[in-house]
Parts: structure tokens; C-alpha cells; sequence
């Protein structure tokens, strides 16, 4: 009753921190889209007063600006207590993100960000975990393209699974097919992630979920070109894969914690399906690329530098569609498509803002699921199925059907 009187009490439903970056403009743009039909009530936030100014322009109704710093720990707890959810998309969140969620967690104002830096969750985790269960503080980090479509879409097949043949899970894959590009800031988070965390980057249960049996084989991190029996396609790393696997990972023991875990024997892996052995070689390489190489391309011009991104128009031509294989214990498999645009941009986007807006309009609600009453957790942990629901009816589709074998495209020769 306290969260709710105090959730009443604040001016806005969601602020946008960071709306003058290149994908908070496209958050601002979402949530304008939006705000009316589902009677969401914004602001914008960030350093500069003038560049704030000029993101208004792009909107379809005029919205607050509020000028915060995460230099400045006063700013964020002014900008905390006047709304409900804060949506973060100022990184690298290793370099910007902690004093935020401090001030968030202690002005009870939830949280959702699109950072894929699972370094610094981890980090937020050991710091902030325990207090936000305390007074009730959801704060759920990498609500983006990372990871998303990979937590909700392994989170769908588990449950799939379970009310089909009442059973547990014994892995997943998902196979990732997709066309995108990269923003300038993506990059620069990247860079700063290799630099100062490559040893946690090791740990595949860094964010937790080891089995009784501790790291076997099967959870090592996928790095090699391989032709994929499963789906009669060769298979290269993914890219993301090593954020989305970690969070999986503490989505199956979270859930595990209050007894709805996934299975004793559990294993989440992620590949990249590519159409010969050729590309799934040249994309081996490519996932190998030191970062100080990285920062002499965008020195040289030859990748976006902070700020840039693709455009629309490039953005509109981009797709994703994860096809997450689950295999039950008994033998049986599920399929969960999740499909979508644009993935890094329009998509994530979408993603953190109906992830906010759930938080500001159905907390009451998502604390009625069993287990959840703060803290840092994960997209899956958080919003279960209602997420799902809101996301499919906002064109990012989730569906679940059992396959006998899956078969993408006919078997190449070899």
C-alpha cells in the first residue's frame, strides 16, 4: 500500500534518460507514439537543456524536459521522485549507469534500461539486489534487443513445455537469423566492456544458474563454424550470445529459487545460422576482432562513431527472427518464433518502452506473481507472460508450437 500511495504521487509514468542519444531519440519517438491511446503520462530527461529542446521537435506532442546528470546525484533524485519507471538509455552503463539506479532504488522508482553489459548488472546485483527487494524496487537491466526476444522467447518455450507434456526442460537453442547494423554508442559500450571486464566475460554463470553439477561442456560459450544437424544449417557465434545465454541462465535460477525452475539439467546455447561454411567461417573471424582494431574503424570512418546510427530508411529494410528450439526431457520439442524489425534500434525501442510502461501501469499485478517483490532481476523474471501479450500486440511477435523435426532450409552438400 505505501509503494502504491507512493506511486500516485509522482507527476509522470515513465521519464526517458538519455533522450538526446541515438536510441533514446527513438525511445521518445516510441513513447510519443503511444502515450495518448494508452493514457501514458512522459518526460525527457538528460545533461543539455538545448539538445533536449531540440528533441521535442521530433515528437508528436509537446512533453517535460528535466535536466539530470550522472555527475550529479541530487539532479537523478529530483528526476526520481517525480515519476513512477525511468527508462535508461545512457551508456556505457559501466562508465554512467550506477549512480541512476542508486538514486532510483533509493527514491522506490522502478527501473528499465537497454544495456547489454553484463559486468555492470552483475555488479548492480551484488550492490543494489538486496535493498530494492526491501522496499520493493523492480529494476530489470538489458530489456533491449539483449535480451529480450532470447529471455521471453527461452521463458515461453519452458512454459510451453511444461503445459504440454508436464515436464521438465532439458535445453534450448536458438537459432538467430537476422540483418542489422550497429550504432556508434554500441560500439563504444563494447569496446569499454572488453577493455575492463574480459576475465567476468569468462564466467558463464556469471550472472548465476550453474547446475548441481557445476559447468559442464554443454554450457561453454558456442565458438566454432559448425554444420548444425538440428536444422540442417551451418551455424556460426553469435554475437550477443554471450549477454543472452548469462541472462537465461539467472531467469532459470531465479525461477528455481521459488520452484518453477526450468530443469535440473538445463543448458541455453544461442548460434547464428548463416547459409554456407563459408560465411559461417568468415563470421567466426569477424567475432574475434580485438577492440583496439574496432577503435581504429570508427577513427577511420569505417564504423559510426557516438551519436550515429542507421536511418530510418536503413533501419526499415533491417529484420530478426529467433527460432528457439526446446527439448523436453521426455524427448519432445517445442518451437518458439519470435520475430520482429529492426532489432538494435526500432525494436529495442519498443521493447524497453512497453517494459516501462508495464512497470508504471501493472506493478500491482506483476507483484502478484509468485516470487517477485523487487530487487534486480531479469525481463522474464519480471513480466512472465504479460510482456508477451503486450509485445505481440504491439507487432513483436511471440509463437509457440511443437515440431516433430525442424528443418529451416534443405540439407546442403557437403
Amino acid at each position: 500500500r505505501n509503494i502504491d500511495r507512493r506511486a500516485m504521487s509522482r507527476r509522470y509514468d515513465v521519464v526517458v534518460y538519455g533522450a538526446t542519444g541515438f536510441t533514446g531519440q527513438l525511445v521518445a519517438q516510441y513513447m510519443s507514439k503511444i502515450e495518448r491511446a494508452r493514457d501514458v503520462k512522459f518526460a525527457i530527461a538528460g545533461r543539455n537543456a538545448a539538445k533536449l529542446q531540440n528533441i521535442l521537435r521530433l515528437l508528436k506532442n509537446p512533453v517535460d524536459c528535466i535536466v539530470a546528470s550522472s555527475g550529479n546525484t541530487e539532479s537523478l533524485e529530483r528526476m526520481c521522485k517525480l515519476t513512477k519507471v525511468v527508462i535508461s538509455t545512457v551508456g556505457p552503463f559501466l562508465k554512467y549507469g550506477t549512480p541512476l539506479v542508486e538514486a532510483c532504488v533509493a527514491c522506490q522508482t522502478d527501473y528499465v534500461d537497454i544495456t547489454g553489459e553484463i559486468p555492470w548488472v552483475k555488479s548492480l546485483i551484488n550492490k543494489f539486489d538486496k535493498k530494492a527487494k526491501s522496499n520493493g524496487t523492480i529494476i530489470v537491466p538489458m530489456c533491449g534487443f539483449d535480451s529480450i526476444p532470447s529471455d521471453l522467447g527461452a521463458y515461453a518455450t519452458v512454459k510451453e513445455i511444461q503445459k504440454r507434456y508436464g515436464c521438465s526442460i532439458r535445453r534450448i537453442v536458438t537459432y538467430v537469423a537476422m540483418k542489422g547494423s550497429a550504432s556508434g554508442g554500441t560500439l563504444a559500450t563494447g569496446m569499454i566492456m572488453d577493455k575492463e571486464a574480459p576475465e567476468d566475460m569468462k564466467d558463464v554463470f556469471l550472472l548465476g544458474g550453474m547446475r548441481k553439477v557445476g559447468v559442464r561442456e554443454e554450457d561453454r560459450d558456442f565458438d566454432e563454424a559448425t554444420f548444425d544437424r538440428n536444422i540442417m544449417s551451418w551455424t556460426a557465434p553469435f554475437g550477443m550470445a554471450k549477454l543472452n545465454t548469462r541472462v537465461v541462465r539467472r531467469s532459470c535460477m531465479l525461477f528455481e529459487n521459488i520452484g518453477m525452475g526450468y530443469g535440473e539439467c538445463f543448458n541455453y546455447q544461442e548460434k547464428v545460422v548463416v547459409p554456407d561454411e563459408k560465411t559461417a567461417r568468415k563470421l567466426l573471424r569477424s567475432t574475434r576482432i580485438p577492440p583496439h582494431l574496432i577503435k581504429k574503424m570508427v577513427q577511420l570512418g569505417k564504423l559510426p562513431k557516438p551519436g550515429e546510427g542507421p536511418t530510418a530508411s536503413e533501419r526499415a529494410k533491417n529484420w530478426f527472427l529467433y527460432t528457439v528450439i526446446g527439448e523436453a526431457e521426455n524427448g519432445r520439442l517445442i518451437k518458439t518464433e519470435v520475430k520482429g524489425g529492426d532489432a538494435g534500434y526500432d525494436e529495442t525501442a519498443k521493447m524497453v518502452s512497453e517494459a516501462a510502461v508495464m512497470l508504471a501501469q501493472m506493478k500491482g499485478k506483476l507483484l502478484e506473481q509468485k516470487g517477485l517483490n523487487g530487487g534486480v532481476v531479469t525481463p522474464a523474471f519480471a513480466f512472465r507472460s504479460h510482456l508477451i501479450s503486450a509485445l505481440n500486440a504491439a507487432g513483436l511477435l511471440f509463437k509457440s508450437t511443437p515440431v516433430a523435426a525442424v528443418q529451416h532450409r534443405p540439407k546442403p552438400k557437403l
